[in-house]
């Protein structure tokens, strides 16, 4: 295989994974209350009368798009379209049935066979998609050597990339603060001392975390400042879009806090002093920084247990409350994922590591 085949190969399977993982949260969710369905509940592949809305069906179709897409990049360049259109679709049905299969547990979720057939819509629209993207092999080339110039080598540059793109993506949640892991109750105890230092400490160790995990992803030291600020970057568009788009206008600002403001400020003047330090040394203290970040919350039991009040919402619709889910446990699981893809390096005999790594 060559190395332009293996890069985007990788990438594609570590986007699978996430996909898979993604998928099976939010059709589970809560996880709890399992009940085995009593007759005369047929299997819902049998059962067609079922409820149905265009919101519910876009939504299932939209969350196979991806899945669908690096299914078809992620198998072997030898293989016909044909054959890797057929395994995608064949992979995704597997994970839809299985999945609307495990809600019949849960009476909290509703199997449906019209949401099957949703996924495969998505699925196969993803999967032409993959198809035309592999097919500008121009374009191709140059996302490689893009990549090759800019990420660190190997599947764990891939890896890295794709854990970034994953916690950009969690920023749609502005229930979330920017640099937080936990939901706002409100602002009536922003200013509390207590709460300005639990939020300085997490918010400075989350940026400093993370903002060594993106310099740790690029192949030289100089892209690491430049990476970090674009990507803080289109976080805070993404968290202020969305902010503006679904919370209400008295509280769509609730994400920035003063506690927050502080943190963000001592962890970009940490950070300007930490880049300069070795790989090696960088990578224990973003595992350190970014196990604190989310430790710091894990010690406040009141801090995790809080749940998004859905009255600063504009927007009512049933999947919000899997969206504040799934972003919650992202950015709680988000940082002990990344540290152990950082330390892994440790692990890894250094003469099978590539040289940049």
């Amino acid at each position: 295989m060559k190395t332009s085949q293996l890069s985007h190969h990788w990438l594609a399977l570590w986007v699978v994974g996430v996909c898979v993982g993604v998928i099976v949260y939010t059709s589970l969710q809560p996880f709890t209350g399992w009940v085995a369905p009593e007759p005369p509940v047929t299997y819902f592949l049998w059962h067609w009368r079922q409820r149905w809305t265009a919101s519910d069906a876009l939504f299932n179709v939209v969350a196979y798009v991806p899945l669908g897409a690096a299914l078809v990049i992620a198998c072997p360049a030898r293989w016909s379209r044909k054959v890797k259109l057929a395994l995608a679709i064949a992979l995704a049905a597997a994970v839809s049935i299985s999945t609307e299969t495990a809600q019949m547990w849960l009476p909290t979720r509703d199997a449906s066979v019209l949401d099957t057939l949703a996924n495969m819509i998505g699925t196969l629209a993803g999967a032409l998609v993959g198809i035309v993207l592999i097919a500008f092999t121009p374009v191709l080339a140059w996302l490689n050597r893009a990549r090759d110039a800019l990420v660190v080598p190997g599947p764990l540059g891939e890896l890295k990339l794709v854990l970034l793109i994953v916690w950009l993506l969690a920023q749609i949640n502005p229930a979330i603060p920017l640099f937080g892991a936990t939901f706002h109750r409100g602002q009536q105890a922003a200013f509390d001392p207590a709460v300005v230092i639990v939020e300085f400490a997490q918010t400075a160790a989350a940026l400093i975390g993370i903002g060594l995990f993106t310099d740790l992803t690029m192949r030289k030291r100089w892209m690491g400042g430049i990476a970090l600020t674009l990507f803080i970057a289109a976080a805070i568009a993404l968290k202020t879009a969305a902010a503006q788009a679904v919370l209400k206008p008295l509280a769509w600002e609730e994400w920035l806090r003063p506690g927050h403001t502080l943190g963000l400020a001592g962890g970009a003047f940490a950070l300007m002093v930490l880049f300069w330090l070795s790989r090696s040394v960088k990578s224990v203290l973003a595992g350190i920084a970014l196990l604190s970040s989310v430790l710091i919350n894990l010690l406040l039991p009141d801090f995790v247990a809080t749940k998004a009040p859905l009255s600063i919402f504009s927007w009512n619709y049933g999947h919000l409350l899997h969206l504040n889910g799934l972003t919650h446990t992202i950015v709680i699981l988000w940082p002990f994922v990344a540290t152990g893809v950082l330390f892994w390096r440790f692990v890894v005999p250094r003469t099978r590591r590539p040289a940049d790594e």
